[in-house]
């Protein structure tokens, strides 16, 4: 008998018993403390031979025959995984500037190079020749998300040059996205539906209600922004756009979370079906720069304290529905999601471009210049040996991902914050899936 690789358990909250869980067969399952005891003897002597439930582990997956099994299995996995990888659309970055309108408590872009201009036509029919070019052979069209700084900045001579981008894109076929801190989105929406642009998302950050939205997200005079987005966001919404209202959340304001999901249930925003609207929630971290004074969660201290909350303002439930590592699918439909290969899309499935020309390999790494890999203007040759990095990177090519049972519930995470933090792009950038596992079945409840 062979004990896979990528079975692991984890204790249940109050040590109430055990969670084994195997993301490459898909299978998890909670044992009793009794069970428990006797599961923990055998793990630890090695040998299954008379295990009482040795059959249902085998079944289940926690257990081969031999290690060639879980190898085929392996293999067989990896190739829907990248029949299906193959099948996603690129989504291609753009940004159009690093400028912001609003002056946020909290900034992931508050030391880049910022230089207010609009986008000259030769760099518009550049990028769109340089796209066309290099994503022309995918089985899928691409899809540009515009992305800043602030895309949907106002006056006229940017706003303008910004939907004549809008409308080359319109022409060559493509959907686009938005993440807009949504402070202009209402000026914007009249333009987007008259000249029939494909919207494919808009994404809108609130932090909270009013009081405490204007105290994290005021304009740079120190206005407040609340009423300005929650009026683009009923307009967008009843144009048909669909919204993404995202929420950046640290310590300073998880506790009043539950009045942003009240005002969101009072105003009708959560009887949209999930195709027209739903919520994320961001955690707020230090991305590339150091945030003083801050109060930040870690991953799963952040989501302790959201199971915490929803407990006690049930319309948490009804407003955000967390994944917590494939337990919310298997809520949903009693399986848990297909093992994650690759949690990075850099360079593969997403690559980012901004107004300058320079070319980068995803959103995090956009505007940081350790990360740009050429310029599409200047013709500048892309660094091939940091392209290649992206472009490999994956859960065996990682050294402690290849050894780590946890693997395929995170794919390896973050490759840019993994390089930040090691100076290694092919370093993982570990999620804490044993302690999520058991907060999202206390959430939703699940039973064996």
């Amino acid at each position: 008998m062979y004990y896979s690789k990528y079975t692991f358990h984890t204790n249940l909250e109050n040590d109430s018993g055990l969670v084994i869980a195997n993301y490459l067969t898909g299978s998890m399952d909670i044992l009793d403390k009794d069970e428990a005891g006797v599961f923990l003897q055998f793990e630890k002597s090695g040998d299954w031979k008379n295990y009482p439930g040795l059959p249902e582990l085998i079944e289940r997956g926690y257990v081969f025959e031999n290690a060639g099994d879980e190898k085929v299995m392996f293999a067989e996995k990896k190739r829907d995984f990248l029949a299906e990888y193959e099948n996603t659309p690129v989504q291609i970055i753009f940004t159009p500037t690093y400028v912001c309108n609003l002056g946020c408590q909290y900034c992931y872009q508050a030391e880049y190079e910022n230089q207010s201009r609009s986008l000259k036509p030769e760099v518009i029919d550049a990028f769109f020749a340089h796209i066309n070019r290099k994503f022309r052979f995918e089985k899928v069209k691409p899809y540009i998300t515009l992305f800043g700084g602030e895309p949907l900045l106002g006056g006229n001579e940017y706003k303008t040059s910004l939907l004549r981008f809008m409308s080359r894109a319109t022409d060559f076929g493509y959907e686009m996205a938005i993440v807009t801190n949504g402070f202009e989105l209402e000026k914007y929406l009249d333009d987007f539906n008259e000249n029939k642009f494909k919207i494919k998302e808009i994404q809108v950050t609130l932090d909270g209600t009013r009081e405490i939205h204007d105290e994290r997200r005021p304009t740079k005079s120190k206005e407040g922004t609340f009423a300005a987005i929650t009026g683009g966001i009923e307009k967008a919404l009843k144009m048909g756009f669909r919204i993404n209202l995202r929420s950046i959340v640290d310590k300073k304001n998880m506790g009043e979370l539950y009045k942003l999901a009240e005002h969101a249930l009072q105003r009708g925003w959560l009887e949209y079906p999930p195709a027209k609207f739903q919520t994320t929630l961001g955690r707020n971290y230090e991305l590339h720069t150091c945030q003083v004074g801050a109060q930040l969660y870690e991953r799963s201290e952040m989501w302790r304290d959201f199971t915490t909350e929803a407990a006690r303002r049930p319309v948490l439930y009804k407003y955000h529905k967390p994944q917590f590592h494939g337990i919310r699918t298997l809520m949903e439909s009693g399986q848990l999601p297909d093992p994650i290969f690759d949690g990075c899309p850099a360079g593969k499935k997403e690559w980012a471009f901004d107004y300058k020309g320079d070319i980068y390999g995803c959103t995090a790494s956009v505007g940081v210049e350790k990360y740009r890999l050429g310029n599409f203007l200047t013709g500048e040759v892309i660094n091939e040996e940091q392209a290649r990095q992206w472009m490999t990177r994956d859960v065996q090519s990682i050294p402690e991902c290849a050894e780590c049972a946890e693997s395929l519930a995170c794919g390896g995470g973050c490759g840019v914050l993994a390089a930040n933090s090691t100076g290694n792009i092919h370093s993982p950038d570990c999620r804490p899936v044993k302690e999520l596992i058991p907060l999202g079945i206390r959430h939703y409840n699940i039973q064996n």
